[in-house]
């Protein structure tokens, strides 16, 4: 599986450097979980651009920040490895400054996980694929240019909000 999300990503990008509505979009990925400090990724996305309305991306994505929670003695970090997927992204512009979007994709993950208390610990790591959706908005700071607000949802990984920007070449 990690081998076709690879050479999807790959593909893509090869396509897109030849094409005309080619995009990249850089974001801070936030993830809702029960940790008292939850994970944070960084996420990028390169992204071709079919019509108005459909577009095809890849994603990728590693931790900045680390899960952590303490309780009874016992410290959790969790941390996000790996995020990749690839997307059909529908858009609607409700203006020309202000577009409505939404996600449905397939996202392959990896996390690893470490507990320690009283001077020993443990480490376990897992990763899985599943399907992945989200919705966002973007606003337009120039014709080629956006910041972008939108929920993922990664399937058995915890989703969030993401903040970033959007860059069309």
């Amino acid at each position: 599986m990690k081998k076709l999300i690879l050479v999807s990503m790959l593909g893509l990008a090869a396509v897109s450097a030849q094409a005309q509505s080619v995009y990249g979009d850089v974001a801070y990925q936030m993830f809702d979980t029960d940790l008292a400090t939850d994970p944070a990724a960084v996420r990028g996305i390169v992204g071709y651009q079919f019509n108005p309305n459909l577009a095809v991306e890849g994603m990728f994505g590693t931790s900045v920040r680390d899960g952590k929670d303490s309780s009874m003695g016992v410290t959790a970090k969790v941390k996000l490895d790996r995020l990749a997927g690839i997307y059909a992204k529908s858009s609607f512009k409700v203006n020309d400054a202000f577009e409505l979007y939404g996600r449905l994709g397939y996202v392959n993950y990896k996390v690893s996980a470490t507990g320690s208390m009283g001077g020993f610990s443990a480490k376990v790591s897992d990763s899985d694929s599943d399907v992945s959706y989200g919705v966002g908005a973007s606003y337009y700071l120039t014709p080629k240019m956006s910041i972008n607000v939108d929920y993922m949802d990664f399937g058995d990984l915890e989703g969030g909000v993401a903040v970033g920007l959007k860059f069309s070449f």
